[in-house]
């Protein structure tokens, strides 16, 4: 079963911005067309970009972490709760509902929704 990824905004029906296939790729859903991103090490909770670079990951409490690189640096961006609800920290560390999952079945699949869409958020 593949996890439909949505963006909840305040007054607007849910929209759907992603899915992650049953092998845990990741993939963008615009226009109708799919494009590949990335992808999840379910036995690790590390999700990857589509050159197989770590971008981050879920702690085992649903914490998301976006790890940097260049700077071998990882920062808390939010959560997923058990309900497959997603929140990121504004600029004031204040919780901020993003939107959440269907079909939920790990906390990777949160981290995967933040690490990915997160800017798509904030346009």
């Amino acid at each position: 079963m593949s996890v439909k990824i949505y963006l909840g905004k305040p007054l607007t029906p849910d929209k759907v911005i992603g899915r992650i296939d049953d092998e845990g790729k990741i993939y963008t859903l615009e226009a109708g067309e799919e494009e590949y991103i990335g992808w999840i090490d379910y036995e690790e909770g590390d999700v990857y970009d589509d050159e197989d670079v770590v971008i981050g990951w879920a702690e085992p409490n649903g914490v998301v972490l976006a790890y940097y690189e260049d700077e071998d640096k990882e920062s808390e961006i939010g959560f997923v709760n058990d309900e497959g609800e997603l929140f990121y920290y504004d600029e004031n560390e204040d919780e901020v509902y993003f939107g959440g999952l269907k079909g939920f079945q790990d906390y990777a699949e949160g981290a995967a929704a933040l690490l990915f869409f997160l800017e798509a958020e904030e346009d």
